[in-house]
């Protein structure tokens, strides 16, 4: 395989031919003044005897047509595939408690998101219980008017109001039992009034939106619903391109395409056009696209930015090889054989030819050229030292003190630096909120007291708590009287004997009275269990807001004297009383250019330096990396378990991040070999030939290498291959023999 070096050194040697028409015709006026104008070659022309074509190694080719495959180069996005991936919202209002599951893992279908407590829950299973009493007692109200409009003895228009009352019955109970139904895609904990959102699909935890203590909108609320969660795959992605209007007819279904992305620079991924747009953007005059991309190892991310190549049907075009072509300025050039001079010399004129996109080594032209023209393909004529090199005798390297290296191949460590900012791990922090309102009394809790989990944090001295539970002792009595007046009106209308002292209707009516106490009962209870996380005192109305978890007091917005606001009530003046958790460990999250994203894996070492200790370096791990991308600031999130044993780093600092990557195997050179020549890094490399007088033969090498690296051998990104030979010290006399 043709290295880059070497299509290098071949395109410089046909640019040298077009140089020598010029040096050809400076020696000709050097030889003889007086030689005839008709001897000189025209400036457009090249004239070389065979000896000089053999020096300079000229080749000559046809121009042949080739079957080339025209490739349609448009840029793309990639998106998740909408059939692999769930956006997941909280069906009810309420406050996360727990959060059950973490980026980057995986989960089965029905897997524990999170927990949160709502009074919505309460709510929506009551509607059902009297909704559902409502339609027996509209019901039985409706065959009775029924029947005794069939017997004359009642008025039409009561028959008709009493089906309109059980057709709305009927459409209250189907809207709360779905309403209902949304809340069994979860789990409920009668008990706690808990509800657990669980996942719809099976996937990974792409991106999460949720942390204990945060109040979320539900999505059937009518307000603003937050996503919690993003559950899906990415081992299959879509890329969406805008193609010209006029390339449209071009594409097809099925269509291969090859996709490329800056992250993995060296590296292609195959896919197939899927869909095409029926319409064209009237402004933009382009027409959207959707490939399917088979992504198995997960390394391309959603918003990530692509370079499709679709490919289209190979067309019988005239080519030639790569090497033919001349660059001057913006134009295009080859030179075309044109015969033999009386003295045997060959003629090569310069053409301006129109060229096409490359495809691999060879170059389709447009114009300029006919089939079967001879050009020449590489090869080159030089004076008899080429610029870049220098021969240096054996003498002046020994007096030089030049010594020779051979490029290797070797391991560099290497690291990635983004900014991050420290945070609490969500599983071990817990933000507390009253769930009444009323005003603090006692702070029982201090900054940075340590509790465990159920200690007393403060009272409260609450309304709300008497009015609870007395709601509950009245809904208990509505209840029992309820159930004794049902009771009479069985005995009454003969259930149990032969009389018949009672009717239908105040029969039905006690039982649907008796339906609704108990759902009412209910309802009373589910909002008292919301209390229980605490401790109440029934007689002072007093309650005792309780640590849901063991850790530290890191923050207090209450003192003796507070009006609250409940964490249930409508209002939106709820505040967050305290911040409980553990800080000695903490995350950094931190964002990750798209360029580095393939660096950095899950497991991967870091190390945090911060301003306030400048002399101290923090340890920790990278335990999770986003599947997708930031579509504006083009990053992907990373997460990283810093060890802060000490509680010397703080939540909120930000600070600069070390992420120690595996080391690259790279090419590496001494530094002493690096050389700057007019804006250029350049190196001296023995290309293993002697002149004839013993002289060494050096080539002067452009090179890329990365010199902010530390240490004595420097990466080297472009120029060189492994084993070449080169000078490493004082190679300074080497420039100047230039």
């Amino acid at each position: 395989m043709t290295t880059k070096v070497e299509t290098n050194r071949r395109t410089t040697a046909v640019r040298w031919l077009f140089l020598a028409s010029a040096a050809l015709w400076v020696g000709a006026c050097n030889r003889s003044e007086a030689k005839e104008s008709s001897d000189r070659a025209p400036p457009d022309e090249v004239w070389l005897s065979q000896d000089q074509m053999a020096k300079s190694n000229i080749r000559v080719a046809e121009a042949a047509e080739q079957d080339l495959s025209q490739a349609i180069t448009v840029g793309g996005r990639i998106a998740f595939s909408d059939m692999l991936v769930q956006h997941v919202f909280s069906p009810v209002t309420g406050r996360i408690t727990r959060v059950l599951a973490q980026p980057g893992q995986r989960l089965k279908k029905g897997a524990p998101l999170l927990s949160l407590i709502s009074p919505d829950i309460g709510q929506a299973f009551s509607d059902v219980v009297k909704a559902q009493a409502d339609v027996v007692a509209t019901e039985a109200d409706y065959h009775r008017q029924e029947r005794l409009a069939k017997e004359g003895a009642a008025a039409q228009r009561d028959y008709e109001q009493a089906e309109d009352n059980f057709h709305r019955a009927k459409a209250e109970h189907e809207r709360a039992q779905k309403k209902a139904f949304m809340l069994r895609s979860g789990s409920l904990d009668t008990v706690t009034q808990e509800f657990t959102l669980r996942s719809y699909i099976e996937g990974k935890v792409i991106a999460r939106a949720a942390n204990p203590g945060v109040e979320v909108q539900g999505q059937y609320s009518g307000g603003a619903a937050t996503e919690l969660f993003t559950i899906g795959d990415i081992k299959e992605v879509w890329v969406f391109a805008d193609v010209q209007d006029m390339d449209l007819p071009r594409i097809k279904l099925g269509a291969d395409v090859d996709v490329q992305v800056i992250a993995y620079p060296g590296q292609v991924f195959h896919g197939k056009v899927d869909w095409i747009s029926g319409a064209v953007d009237p402004v933009l005059r382009t027409g959207r696209i959707r490939c399917v991309l088979p992504n198995l190892d997960e390394k391309l991310k959603p918003e990530m930015f692509a370079t499709l190549a679709i490919a289209q049907p190979a067309q019988r075009r005239l080519a030639v090889p790569r090497d033919a072509i001349v660059r001057i300025n913006e134009s295009a050039y080859v030179f075309v054989a044109d015969g033999t001079k009386p003295d045997g010399r060959m003629t090569f004129k310069r053409r301006l030819v129109q060229v096409g996109q490359a495809q691999g080594n060879l170059v389709p032209l447009l114009g300029g050229l006919r089939a079967g023209e001879r050009v020449v393909t590489e090869g080159s004529v030089s004076r008899q030292q080429p610029n870049d090199e220098v021969w240096p005798s054996p003498k002046q390297l020994e007096d030089a003190n030049i010594t020779l290296v051979a490029t290797q191949e070797q391991g560099i460590p290497d690291a990635v630096t983004v900014g991050g900012r420290l945070t609490f791990d969500d599983l071990r922090v817990s933000h507390v909120f009253s769930p009444v309102n009323g005003r603090v009394t006692r702070v029982l809790a201090q900054l940075g007291q340590r509790v465990q989990k159920g200690a007393p944090l403060l009272a409260i001295s609450s309304p709300d708590v008497g009015q609870f539970f007395s709601d509950v002792v009245k809904a208990q009595a509505d209840v029992t009287a309820a159930e004794h007046e049902y009771q009479r009106q069985k005995d009454l209308y003969g259930y149990s004997s032969a009389v018949h002292a009672g009717t239908l209707k105040d029969l039905e009516a006690a039982e649907d009275n008796w339906r609704k106490t108990r759902a009412e009962l209910e309802r009373a209870r589910l909002k008292t269990r919301l209390l229980q996380s605490g401790t109440i005192d029934v007689v002072s109305q007093e309650y005792i807001l309780r640590s849901p978890i063991a850790g530290e007091v890191i923050s207090l917005m209450a003192h003796p004297g507070l009006e609250v606001q409940g964490q249930y009530s409508i209002g939106s003046n709820v505040i967050e009383l305290f911040t409980i958790g553990a800080t000695d460990n903490l995350w950094v999250i931190g964002d990750v250019y798209e360029m580095d994203l393939p660096h950095v894996t899950k497991g991967d070492e870091v190390s945090v330096k911060v301003g306030a200790y400048p002399d101290k370096t923090f340890r920790g791990v990278v335990d999770w990396v986003a599947d997708s991308l930031d579509p504006v600031l083009r990053t992907a999130k990373v997460r990283c378990v810093i060890d802060n044993p000490a509680h010397l780093l703080k939540p909120e600092m930000y600070e600069s991040v070390n992420i120690a990557v595996p080391g690259k195997h790279m090419l590496v050179i001494p530094r002493q070999a690096l050389m700057r020549v007019e804006g250029e890094t350049v190196v001296f490399v023995f290309t293993g030939e002697h002149r004839p007088d013993g002289s060494a033969v050096f080539k002067r090498r452009k090179v890329v290498a990365n010199e902010e690296h530390d240490g004595d051998l420097i990466p080297v990104l472009s120029g060189l291959k492994s084993g070449e030979l080169l000078a490493a010290t004082h190679s300074l006399l080497l420039l100047g023999m230039l």
